[in-house]
């Protein structure tokens, strides 16, 4: 997998931790169905900057997601480690150890953040997801579209992965298109 930002590959650490945000579900079902697929994912960003000590991974402006099925865009992304499993020393020390891809806690995308699935696109001013609940939180005027152009908006959509369900709340908006049968 080879994941570039500003041309400069990164290690296969990050690109651990960044497959397991963006193929989650791909990867339990192929963990239930015992076989494991390499899915490529690639990032570009203006800027990244790692940080041992605060346990963050941050790409900045123009950020790119890719893989086959997925894409993301937005201005910032961060990647926030859960170094509560690493057994003292400093940071630097156990850097090596926060980098595990089944370390990551939550991944926050900001400003104009767009999604686009095989089938579906959205769009929010913020989209994070959180590893541990398997589930995507969509703030700040999010809209959700289907490929006939069916939308559901609200304050905050949140997406369950795993079990594949959705909520909506705050002054939820669903606008469904169906076929005139009419004629």
């Amino acid at each position: 997998m080879a994941i570039r930002t500003a041309g400069i590959s990164l290690p296969f650490a990050f690109a651990a931790i960044l497959l397991l945000m963006l193929c989650s579900r791909e990867a339990t079902a192929a963990e239930q169905r015992g076989s494991h697929r390499n899915i490529p994912t690639t990032i570009t960003s203006d800027r990244m900057d790692y940080d041992a000590n605060a346990q963050t991974v941050v790409f900045l402006g123009n950020v790119y997601v890719k893989r086959p099925d997925f894409e993301l865009l937005a201005e910032k992304m961060t990647i926030y480690l859960d170094n509560s499993g690493r057994s003292g020393g400093d940071a630097a020390q156990s850097s090596a150890t926060g980098m595990e891809a089944g370390n990551i806690e939550r991944i926050v995308a900001e400003r104009n953040v767009r999604l686009k699935s095989e089938k579906n696109t959205g769009t929010s001013d913020k989209a994070t997801y959180y590893a541990r609940e398997d589930k995507l939180v969509m703030e700040g005027r999010p809209v959700l579209r289907d490929a006939k152009q069916s939308t559901i908006t609200g304050t905050t959509i949140i997406h369950y992965v795993s079990s594949n369900r959705s909520q909506v709340i705050g002054g939820s908006t669903a606008t469904f298109y169906s076929e005139d049968r009419t004629q």
